[in-house]
């Protein structure tokens, strides 16, 4: 799946430089899928990939995490006709006051969101569903940054589904020469440093 780490780094999704995080962690890299949907035969060819490798048969709704989640969701849904609901940032001061705009009421849904990295802004929409009276079954993502998010799904029973986690993307991005040697390795540090548990495990360069 190399083609996805170059077509989202030759279209500037993938950032190299300095960035600061939400959490104040300043990392050597960003990720912006928002940019996807700017490249609609692109986003329907990666969104496809998505679908083919998460099960779905079993799944009555697909809810998306605002706001890069909703999107992605709409797209899956167009995709393959499962109905769509999603989460909202906070809830509204107005009307139902809800946190979700569809209902999830007893349905087994699919989370969606772009990129996963805590996993923090998931679990308060999984939280959302369950108090909706709906049941989370799965999660999935496009890029999973590894720091800490597919852990803490699990510990809730939820297994998470990602297309390419950031380790495949610097690693394609290595080996087709779009990175230097220097970079990669500082990419790999930070992922090692940042995983879940903060383990050091030094990624080991393609040959």
């Amino acid at each position: 799946m190399s083609w996805i780490s170059i077509e989202l780094y030759k279209r500037g999704m993938v950032k190299i430089g300095r960035f600061k995080l939400s959490s104040g962690i300043e990392s050597p890299f960003y990720i912006d899928m928002r940019r996807l949907y700017m490249y609609p035969d692109l986003a329907r060819t990666i969104i496809l990939e998505l679908t083919r490798r998460v099960k779905l048969d079993d799944i009555d709704v697909v809810v998306g995490v605002a706001t890069a989640g909703i999107p992605l969701a709409t797209y899956v849904s167009c995709l393959t006709n499962k109905p769509m609901a999603y989460v909202r940032v906070e809830k509204k001061n107005h009307g139902t006051s809800s946190l979700i705009e569809g209902d999830v009421t007893g349905l087994r849904t699919l989370v969606l969101d772009d990129v996963s990295t805590t996993g923090s802004s998931i679990l308060k929409a999984v939280e959302a569903i369950w108090e909706a009276g709906g049941i989370p079954v799965r999660v999935a993502v496009l890029v999973d940054r590894e720091q800490g998010a597919r852990e803490a799904l699990a510990s809730r029973g939820i297994e998470l589904y990602r297309l390419i986690t950031a380790r495949e993307v610097f690693r394609d991005l290595y080996a087709h020469g779009l990175i230097n040697e220097t970079i990669y390795r500082e990419l790999l540090e930070y992922l090692d440093k940042y995983s879940a548990g903060g383990t050091v495990n030094q990624g080991v360069l393609p040959g």
